[in-house]
């Protein structure tokens, strides 16, 4: 099932890659600037989710880290950790592991040391199977990789958590269209059985 899904995702971003890179014949030479901006935005946003989905997949397979209270965003180059850790030593351990993740320059380390029971507060019922891990980290990659190569919805500013296939939303999006499209884009994904939507409409 999840082949299957890594297979119609890859088919799905060709097909959208193919249709960007399609010359326009009257004016070709005035559009294929703004194509190749095009293709080359989709393309670094799909690197960003990639980068997001392997520290998501590491974290989870770190016996002395919670990936659920720890929160990476990817630009570029560049990480930003949020969230809570137990100790200076996951801190720094949770920086050490984005650094090695290919492609990865720099990191901000906004993580925050708390006691050991609040940083558990991610857990749901204490630990959860790995199965179920697994499923919830792959739905929570495959939403970020569909808001982000939606032209319509700004995938840089929606965290997606995901929590026994119910999908949550957050962030900042530019109206209440934006707001419904993603939460739609992430209920189409196969294996997700519920969306929380608590993206915020920035005021204009």
């Amino acid at each position: 099932m999840k082949n299957m899904k890594s297979i119609r995702l890859a088919c799905t971003t060709l097909a959208l890659s193919s249709v960007l890179c399609v010359p326009t014949y009257a004016g070709q030479e005035a559009n294929t600037t703004s194509e190749h901006v095009t293709t080359s935005s989709l393309e670094r946003k799909a690197s960003d989710a990639w980068r997001e989905g392997k520290l998501d997949t590491i974290y989870l397979f770190n016996r002395h880290l919670n990936n659920f209270t720890i929160d990476p965003e990817v630009m570029g180059t560049d990480v930003v950790l949020t969230g809570k850790v137990e100790s200076q030593v996951d801190k720094e351990l949770a920086e050490q592991l984005a650094l090695g993740v290919d492609g990865v320059t720099d990191v901000t380390n906004r993580l925050v040391v708390v006691a050991p029971e609040e940083a558990r507060t991610g857990r749901s019922d204490g630990d959860r199977e790995l199965s179920t891990k697994i499923e919830d980290a792959t739905l929570t990659a495959e939403v970020k990789t569909r808001l982000l190569a939606n032209e319509e919805t700004d995938g840089l500013d929606i965290n997606v958590d995901t929590v026994r296939n119910a999908v949550t939303l957050s962030g900042s999006v530019d109206s209440s269209a934006e707001k419904d499209l993603a939460g739609e884009i992430a209920q189409q994904v196969d294996g997700v059985d519920g969306v929380n939507n608590n993206l915020m409409v920035s005021e204009s």
